[in-house]
């Protein structure tokens, strides 16, 4: 019975062949869901599942996009530019305008639900305290990529308002797992490439969460219709440092450890880390062979924004999540770090 059920819902994937589409479609396929898997054709296939059914499509031309819709009943939507150094007019193109082209032939075709992934990055992290922020919290994108999801977020909404289609936003912490190649895989590949990681107490806290999570939360959360028009953090049970989360990257990478004992204020860390972005940046640019030397190896993998992150102290609730009955697969970063540098060294990548 509940194979049959299932057989009857239709889903789309956008971003089918990026990190968090891949999962979502690996999921749906595991469940025994019908899925339709989309992204623009030159987008390489490497982990799309081959069994299933993939058209090519471009947020950019609604043409493209009606075929994809077609008989669907509901849409998730990770597809975005997520980079923290493209240019707004990019993000807000892809981000913004992309979705909003998806979500008029969606209306047009009958989709009576979206799904559509946003990011924690929406909340003023500067007023964060000692509570965890939940859903009402306050909003201060601090840069490009935060402002296009922001945006994109009150574009959904105001088409869930005029009772065009059902929305529902998650706003994942960083997303950690296998096949994820940027963001969180930095400090992976930055701590890879040091000879030992050596630091002192930094008390500012760091979040996290695993891909299998936020498409498990995806899942659950669309098939809820008191999730309709609700926004939902999707985050880990994890408490740790930035000091913290090294450390315990390094345990996993078999590299040397220590924290000095010594409390470090995470501001002028920052500061430091914004300097060595910047030279990167121009490193990368004009004198890659740098990159090659030991202890300038992992300068490669920091970006001016994710240097601006370590200012700040990240916590975010998931307590909404959880009373809606959802249980996380991976609660604290541990249950899943050791899988995910299994895969970069399965895959080449460390």
């Amino acid at each position: 019975v509940e194979k049959e059920r299932k057989g009857k819902q239709k889903f789309l994937v956008t971003g089918a062949c990026g990190f968090s589409g891949s999962h979502m479609i690996d999921l749906l396929i595991e469940e025994g869901y019908e899925v339709i898997a989309t992204d623009r054709e030159d987008a390489p296939r490497r982990w799309l599942n081959p069994e299933v059914k993939f058209i090519p499509s471009d947020l950019l031309d609604k043409r493209t996009l009606d075929k994809v819709v077609d008989s669907v009943d509901c849409i998730f939507h990770p597809a975005a530019i997520f980079s923290y150094s493209a240019p707004l007019e990019d993000l807000i193109r892809v981000n913004v305008i992309g979705t909003k082209n998806l979500l008029d032939v969606a209306v047009a075709n009958g989709v009576k639900k979206m799904v559509m992934w946003s990011t924690a990055g929406v909340y003023d992290v500067s007023k964060i305290g000692d509570e965890p922020i939940d859903e009402n919290g306050p909003i201060g994108p601090s840069n490009n990529y935060e402002y296009s999801k922001l945006k994109q977020e009150e574009l959904a909404m105001e088409y869930h308002t005029a009772g065009k289609i059902n929305i529902t936003i998650i706003r994942p912490a960083p997303i950690y797992g296998p096949r994820n190649l940027y963001g969180f895989a930095n400090i992976v590949f930055g701590v890879s490439k040091l000879p030992a990681v050596i630091v002192p107490i930094i008390d500012n806290r760091a979040v996290s969460v695993h891909v299998k999570d936020v498409c498990g939360a995806a899942l659950f959360l669309s098939q809820k219709d008191e999730a309709n028009g609700e926004i939902f953090n999707v985050v880990d049970d994890s408490d740790y440092s930035y000091s913290d989360i090294n450390i315990l990257v390094a345990q996993f990478l078999g590299k040397p450890h220590f924290k000095v004992p010594i409390k470090v204020s995470a501001k002028p860390i920052s500061y430091v880390l914004l300097g060595a972005a910047k030279f990167s940046r121009l490193a990368n640019k004009y004198f890659p062979i740098l990159f090659d030397l030991p202890l300038l190896g992992g300068l490669k993998y920091v970006e001016e924004d994710t240097a601006r992150y370590i200012a700040f102290s990240y916590r975010f609730s998931n307590k909404k999540l959880k009373s809606f009955g959802y249980k996380l697969k991976y609660p604290d970063l541990k249950d899943g770090l050791p899988e995910t540098i299994q895969w970069y060294k399965d895959y080449g990548y460390l």
